[in-house]
């Protein structure tokens, strides 16, 4: 009996950290330059998401219903990645993600949140996203959207 909840414990850790290898944002303090990295070598885009968790309630919302959910981590379903930029108005942060995070909302000129900024492999803006109320489908779709419109040749022009 041990042996199996050793076994079982061993799996449930090494879940975990498969997980926070492949994910965007493994910890709470997310690394956006490894994220680019990792798009760009997986060849998916990556979905740069603003969120203003602790005081803005579609920011919330969005984590909640979207990005806190296994069928949104699902690789085979959805084949981008997710890179989250926290904006905690409650909660101290380190000076290097505090300067990261302010440097990337001012390059890509965050305005309100949350925004999802989609963004190419090779890290070109696709489009832009809010909160969508529907979940994990529905929020998807219009990212597939997005990056299917960047790859008509009518958006090349």
């Amino acid at each position: 009996m041990m042996r199996l909840i050793r076994v079982a414990l061993f799996g449930l850790l090494f879940l975990e950290l498969e997980g926070s290898i492949l994910a965007c944002d493994a910890s709470d303090d997310t690394d956006f330059l490894t994220s680019i990295a990792l798009a760009k070598r997986s060849n998916r885009p990556l979905l740069l998401a603003f969120l203003g968790t602790d005081w803005s309630i579609l920011s919330l919302k969005l984590d909640r219903e979207v990005f806190d959910q296994a069928a949104f981590a699902d690789n085979s379903k959805y084949n981008f990645l997710l890179c989250k930029i926290h904006f905690y108005q409650m909660q101290e942060r380190e000076p290097q993600i505090l300067r990261q995070n302010r440097d990337l909302a001012t390059k890509y000129h965050i305005e309100q949140f949350p925004t999802v900024v989609v963004l190419s492999p090779g890290g070109a803006e696709l489009g832009r996203l809010g909160y969508l109320a529907g979940g994990v489908e529905k929020f998807a779709d219009a990212v597939n959207k997005l990056i299917l419109a960047s790859r008509s040749p009518s958006s090349a022009q």
